[in-house]
């Protein structure tokens, strides 16, 4: 039975995981992010079974996530080039090493840093106001409907725990 889609639910955290959630996506999102672009590198890289690495990277594509490019003719071979909506998932990204790098890095520290071109320092990612530029924390945020919600499946109760936009 095939599984039922996250798109049709009225969220926006089941709408992303349903574009990038699948099993291997995330990886292969860092390969691409640090630059590692042709599907057979991606392959030999993650370990991962070429049918599978090519049902997620279609995935993408479907998603308008990545676009393929082709870099040989003879036979045809293609790289892997995040678009602008894909370069849009970079927040997410670090945000997934900075909570795996306090929560799962062994005593040795993180395995990577992500370094700031701009200062040259090690940074990770944080979350901050857009309107103001402080932090966000889960203790200094809620969430109120907004204009696109609407009770549905997968939210018949959290609507119960927002407020009503205003």
């Amino acid at each position: 039975m095939p599984k039922a889609a996250l798109s049709d639910i009225v969220c926006s955290i089941a709408r992303t995981i349903d574009a990038i959630g699948e099993r291997w996506t995330p990886l292969i999102l860092r390969d691409l992010f640090v630059g590692v672009t042709r599907f057979e590198d991606i392959r030999r890289d993650l370990g991962i079974a070429s049918n599978v690495l090519a049902a997620r990277l279609a995935a993408l594509q479907a998603h308008g996530i990545v676009e393929a490019r082709a870099y040989q003719s003879n036979p045809v071979r293609h790289e892997y080039l995040l678009t602008d909506k894909g370069r849009d998932l970079y927040p997410v990204l670090t945000m997934l090493v900075a909570w795996g790098d306090t929560w799962l890095a062994g005593p040795e520290g993180p395995p990577a840093l992500i370094v700031h071109d701009d200062c040259g320092k090690a940074t990770a990612g944080v979350v901050v106001c857009r309107e103001c530029a402080a932090p966000l924390t889960a203790d200094n945020v809620r969430f109120v409907q907004g204009p696109g919600g609407y009770r549905g499946p997968g939210t018949m109760l959290v609507g119960d725990h927002m407020e009503p936009s205003t």
